[in-house]
């Protein structure tokens, strides 16, 4: 059992001021399930960006209330144009001499391709390093970084204005990779989508760090479903981030400085069409709250063990969800995994049937028309008329079953799409060659002598 003064620490989180002002994604319902703890209002969160769960916030090292010292970079009328000047502080805000920093300058050319360049420099007794004759304007882009240890510290990435230079502020902290020496705690979300094929997983963990001293993971795994696949991770600007770490699972890396980090990734697992299927994933240590939801169909049903039954919801696109979450309380253990059970899961539907009778059928025509003795090139333009009339019957025909299944709620709005599309672009290829065929001069049997 994992107890350490980190978990009363994750709960603190849980229950103060930092939780309070960082939402799950707005992709999460805003409505828990009846008695559960109260998560905040998601609905002013960032958009998306990269790799990631729909609705997911962008990553960053956003500061928290009483984690560490603020990081800045701005424009500063008092720095000379094309030059940037850094103050490397500690976490007390105290100067640090003699440091070795490094300026990344990327720069970005449509032309030539996008280049990187390192500058490196010491700071000063006074904590201070300059760098000058830089490019401006939106062609270059910078960023200070400082390594400690296994910790890399990063400023925000940055353009220099034609009119003034720009004055860096960074932090460099205590680092160590016990997270028990650490003020970190974790808010999880997970998201499970049953396809036709796959069950698709999106994972967020939200990272906080109260403390002054920066944690980073040293092989910190956590165990994905058996036979999963398709591992994508969200890109970060720092270097927090999951990495697929062979048939392992999903590894943490990167520098958890003071503040807060999302990181999240996805992944699938086949769906081998069983009505109940149950799924386990460890978690990272010290999370203090883990909120879970399926995307549902009818008579589906949805559990995680240790946690409240799930509740109905919808998102704001319609797609109907279960949700259930769980946050520790005072004195409780560690949670160690999520055991997940689907159950009532949907049969693939008569689109994918539908999508192969179609491929059936196209490649059945393309094999009649290859082995046909004519000596011009077979096309649809040499069909006899009563194939294509036959052609387009079973094509109208496929289509109106189609419609039907979708208003039967049999197949959902993707297979409907893909099904309605193919359909309706092979219809319009066989109608597109009617007026070839009727200016096609009919051809004479030869008489016999």
């Amino acid at each position: 059992m994992r107890r350490s003064f980190g978990v009363a620490a994750a709960f603190a989180l849980i229950s103060g001021l930092a939780f309070a002002q960082a939402p799950l994604p707005p992709g999460a319902p805003a409505q828990m399930p009846p008695g559960h703890p109260p998560i905040g209002d998601s609905e002013d969160a960032p958009a998306p960006e990269g790799a990631v769960p729909p609705g997911h916030p962008p990553t960053g090292g956003a500061q928290l209330p009483g984690a560490g010292r603020a990081d800045s970079a701005n424009p500063s009328a008092e720095v000379p144009v094309g030059v940037i000047q850094a103050l490397i502080n500690d976490g007390q805000g105290n100067p640090l001499p003699g440091v070795d920093v490094r300026l990344l300058i990327l720069r970005q050319s449509v032309a030539e391709g996008d280049s990187k360049e390192f500058r490196n420099a010491p700071s000063s007794p006074e904590g201070k390093v300059r760098f000058d004759g830089l490019g401006v304007g939106s062609k270059f882009s910078y960023r200070i970084t400082v390594k400690r240890d296994e910790a890399e510290y990063a400023s925000p990435s940055f353009n220099l204005r034609e009119d003034m230079g720009q004055n860096v502020v960074l932090h460099v902290y205590p680092v160590t990779s016990d997270i028990r020496r650490s003020m970190v705690g974790m808010r999880g979300f997970v998201m499970v989508e049953p396809r036709d094929d796959v069950f698709q997983f999106e994972v967020l963990f939200r990272v906080f760090n109260v403390g002054t001293t920066t944690w980073v993971p040293d092989d910190l795994v956590i165990d994905l479903p058996k036979g999963w696949k398709g591992f994508n991770a969200q890109e970060s600007m720092g270097d927090t981030r999951f990495a697929a770490d062979g048939d392992r699972g999903a590894k943490l890396l990167g520098t958890f400085s003071p503040g807060q980090h999302d990181v999240a990734f996805r992944f699938q697992v086949p769906n081998d069409h069983d009505e109940t299927v149950d799924f386990k994933l460890s978690l990272p240590p010290h999370v203090a709250e883990v909120q879970v939801m399926a995307e549902s169909a009818k008579g589906m049903s949805f559990e995680v063990s240790g946690m409240s039954p799930a509740q109905p919801s919808m998102r704001e696109d319609g797609r109907r969800m279960l949700v259930t979450g769980r946050q520790l309380k005072p004195g409780e253990p560690e949670m160690q995994e999520l055991a997940i059970r689907l159950t009532g899961i949907p049969s693939p539907g008569p689109g994918r049937w539908y999508a192969a009778g179609i491929a059936l059928g196209l490649g059945a025509l393309g094999l009649y028309l290859a082995m046909r003795d004519d000596k011009e090139k077979p096309s649809l333009t040499s069909l006899p008329e009563k194939d294509v009339a036959r052609a387009r019957k079973l094509l109208l025909d496929e289509l109106v079953a189609v419609e039907k299944a979708r208003q039967a709620d049999k197949i959902g709005p993707r297979t409907y799409e893909s099904a309605r599309r193919a359909l309706v672009d092979a219809l319009a290829r066989l109608e597109a060659a009617e007026p070839l065929r009727a200016q096609k001069p009919q051809k004479k049997r030869a008489r016999a002598h």
